[in-house]
């Protein structure tokens, strides 16, 4: 009975001691000014208007393939993809039309398999280079195409971002989030490749489209450099990317004047 008395005590004097550091702790963070704080986190990729794909109508549809690429102006936002603070890349979108089968199965031959894709953090260089600093895992697109609304690719582990590097798109095979027909003035995109290959051929002259496409401009590993040389306007990449800022540095250990 003794020792049931005792530990009922301890554990009264024990709570009463807890509330007043707590008491204590809130009254420090007011003297102080410190509030916690949550980051909001950053939409890239917004505008003020968002294309329809080039997949949109059923007898026509245009994609991207085998080549990496960061959207420099849309619908007149300059800039759209560039990190304004560091952070995390925790998810992004695309939005993805409906295909025909038959329109799958011929995009899967002329560009070696299913489409997919990922995204890239890229650090602008000098004279059109950029470094690839790291990337999500790919997503197969396949059965997303046509759901409705956007695709959404939550990242399990976040990227780390850092303000100031731009987020681009990689079509690892090939993918129709992809707009054309803009205005020239107030959209463009980078690609991943050298002047000399620029100019890509018609799909009419199937040899040299072929031919063109073996090889591969997308950029696929971490801590290399490739030129970004191919400017394309009126024409539009269509991701969305979210970032967590860092949380800002806590108030503690500050002091104030008197």
């Amino acid at each position: 009975m003794l020792s049931f008395l005792i530990t009922s005590k301890t554990l009264k004097i024990l709570a009463a001691l807890a509330a007043i550091c707590a008491m204590t702790a809130t009254a420090l963070a007011a003297k102080h000014g410190a509030r916690p704080t949550a980051a909001k986190s950053i939409v890239l990729g917004k505008s003020k208007r968002y294309p329809d794909t080039a997949c949109s109508k059923v007898r026509t549809c245009q994609v991207v393939a085998r080549v990496t690429g960061v959207q420099m102006a849309a619908a007149g936002t300059a800039r759209p993809y560039r990190i304004p603070k560091d952070g995390k890349l925790a998810a992004w979108w695309l939005k993805l039309p409906r295909l025909t089968e038959t329109q799958v199965k011929s995009f899967n031959k002329l560009f070696g398999g299913e489409p997919a894709a990922r995204v890239a953090v890229l650090r602008k260089g000098i004279r059109g280079r950029y470094r690839m600093i790291r990337q999500s895992e790919t997503v197969q697109l396949r059965d997303k195409l046509g759901a409705k609304g956007r695709l959404k690719v939550r990242l399990p582990e976040p990227l780390d971002v850092r303000k100031g590097d731009y987020v681009g798109v990689t079509a690892v095979t090939w993918m129709p989030s992809f707009a054309v027909g803009l205005r020239a003035k107030g959209n463009y995109w980078l690609a991943s490749r050298s002047k000399k290959r620029c100019k890509t051929p018609s799909s009419t002259n199937l040899k040299a489209f072929k031919r063109y496409y073996k090889t591969n401009d997308a950029q696929l590993k971490p801590s290399t450099v490739k030129l970004y040389q191919c400017r394309y306007q009126t024409a539009r990449l269509i991701y969305w990317v979210r970032i967590v800022p860092n949380e800002p540095a806590s108030g503690a250990g500050a002091t104030s004047a008197r």
